[in-house]
């Protein structure tokens, strides 16, 4: 797996700072390429295959998929009403719509202006 041309440039930009700023490790770095440059990458220090696009969208899909089921569970909870048989049964949960116990709603100890639909 070769390095884009930004990373090349960095890579340069570096080598040439501790090129710079500390000759003498330069030339241990040179004497290291020179013995070096034959020997195979030891296998513990070679690069993976890059993730596959499966791998590295997981976490999208995943946060995609959760942001869906609470819209939905939203949608179809903020649909739901009291009721009909017995509209003062859901009034103990304080989101159910059009809830009115005993003539006064649960939402206006809460300041909530009830708009009768």
């Amino acid at each position: 797996m070769g390095l884009g041309p930004n990373e090349q440039r960095l890579l340069g930009q570096i080598e040439r700072a501790l090129r710079g700023s500390d000759p003498k490790l330069a030339a241990e770095f040179a004497t290291f390429n020179r013995r070096n440059f034959h020997e195979a990458m030891p296998l513990r220090e070679r690069l993976l295959h890059p993730p596959s696009r499966a791998v590295r969208f997981a976490p999208i899909a995943v946060a995609a998929f959760v942001l869906s089921m609470i819209l939905i569970s939203v949608t179809v909870l903020s649909r739901m009403g009291p009721a009909k048989e017995n509209p003062a049964a859901a009034c103990g949960i304080a989101w159910v719509q059009g809830c009115q116990a005993g003539g006064v709603s649960p939402h206006a100890a809460r300041g909530v202006v009830d708009v009768g639909r």
